[in-house]
């Protein structure tokens, strides 16, 4: 069974980017998966306290609501984050648990990845403006930090523009139809690796 783990970094469960994770999510348990969807503004967590030599061990020296969805991840054959854009960045609640993800890139100090086995993301970034390609830019920065961490093959990556108001999705069907594509092709690639059941 392919494990799917979707973070949500939007303050609005109803937000756009959370509703094309949910998509991606829908579509990846049509591809067969078992997945889950953590809420980031549900959670109390602390930023990276950059900790001497970061972790040795498996997991982040810091203990708080997000240790488990960390151990999560480390067991997720496909990772999908999603976070609108606030202020030409991610949100603080993605920002901040991505920070805290730094330990799965560091050996005693040292960039080495901590996750074995191939993996599998995808990236949805929603936004209020016109197309920018520097918004773009903001999701391709995540995609070579989960490089850092592991072997993420494929990685994906949706961009949705004109995506302000709560709501403004339902106005948007491809992109809702290229969010489920995305989820259940990831979960088919990764098996066509042969590495996942």
């Amino acid at each position: 069974m392919v494990n799917v783990m979707g973070i949500a970094g939007s303050p609005r469960r109803r937000g756009n980017s959370t509703g094309l994770l949910q998509a991606a999510l829908g579509g990846a348990r049509a591809a067969g998966a078992r997945t889950e969807l953590v809420y980031l503004n549900a959670l109390s967590y602390r930023g990276c306290q950059g900790c001497p030599g970061c972790s040795p061990g498996p997991s982040c020296r810091v203990r708080d609501a997000l240790t488990p969805v960390l151990a999560g991840l480390r067991l997720a054959d496909v990772w999908l984050l999603a976070s609108p854009i606030y202020f030409d960045g991610l949100s603080g609640q993605m920002k901040t648990f991505f920070d805290r993800c730094h330990h799965l890139t560091n050996a005693s100090g040292k960039r080495a990845p901590q996750l074995s086995g191939p993996r599998a993301a995808g990236v949805i970034i929603t936004y209020e403006d016109k197309s920018r390609p520097d918004y773009r830019r903001v999701a391709d920065v995540l995609v070579g930090y989960l490089r850092w961490m592991g072997d993420f093959e494929p990685v994906e990556v949706i961009t949705g523009d004109r995506l302000g108001p709560v709501g403004a999705l339902a106005d948007r069907p491809e992109l809702l139809a290229r969010a489920e594509a995305m989820g259940k092709g990831l979960v088919e690639a990764l098996r066509r690796r042969g590495d996942s059941p």
